[in-house]
């Protein structure tokens, strides 16, 4: 297995138009941005949703539940919506079936049958880089179910609180952004423009 096949995320292209085209040897995939809040991934080829991130760096935990009404209801940018409106609109929104504030369909995770590598990292360093430009230091994250170990692995979220099984965990942007596993940022005159992802399992020695 080659271990330097790496793809390339425009996130400069979902900040500024609201969404980004992501495609690899075998998915082609477009994420969305709303409200700085709200990430939405979908396979332009099956023409569904297959993932969602919820965030709001306003509030005291940032990344937890899904969101629900008004939020959701939040619009599309315009730019998204004269190129994909007739093939993904409207929205047969993932959050309805789903509690967790992070969510990707189990044939679009690691392993899964896409055989797509890293999506949840992609979402994750968007939530990270938008937190980031916002002055943010510290992403805070309530885990929900069995989660925590994920968080700490991954992103080397650390333990801030504990009160009656009430974990939240806090992840350190300015350490940690720079320094993902699978992905890399790639900066022009101090901002980052791209993400470098690597597009394949990892070699076990």
């Amino acid at each position: 297995m080659n271990d330097s096949i790496y793809y390339i995320f425009n996130y400069r292209d979902l900040e500024q138009s609201g969404f980004s085209v992501y495609s690899t040897v075998s998915v082609d995939l477009v994420f969305t941005l709303r409200g700085n809040c709200l990430i939405d991934v979908f396979d332009i080829n099956t023409l569904k949703q297959i993932a969602y991130l919820d965030f709001d760096t306003s509030k005291s935990i940032m990344l937890g539940s899904a969101f629900r009404s008004p939020l959701i209801g939040l619009p599309f940018s315009t730019l998204f919506r004269k190129r994909f409106e007739t093939l993904l609109l409207p929205l047969k929104d993932l959050r309805s079936k789903h509690e967790v504030g992070f969510f990707v369909d189990i044939d679009y995770r690691n392993k899964g049958k896409k055989e797509i590598w890293n999506l949840d990292e992609i979402m994750m360093a968007i939530a990270f880089e938008t937190a980031f430009e916002d002055k943010i230091h510290n992403f805070t994250i309530k885990p929900t179910g069995d989660t925590a170990t994920y968080y700490r692995k991954k992103y080397n979220a650390k333990i801030c609180r504990q009160p009656r099984n009430d974990l939240t965990m806090t992840v350190h942007l300015k350490t940690v952004r720079k320094n993902l596993r699978h992905l890399r940022m790639i900066e022009k005159e101090g901002k980052t423009v791209f993400f470098t992802v690597k597009g394949v399992p990892d070699l076990i020695a």
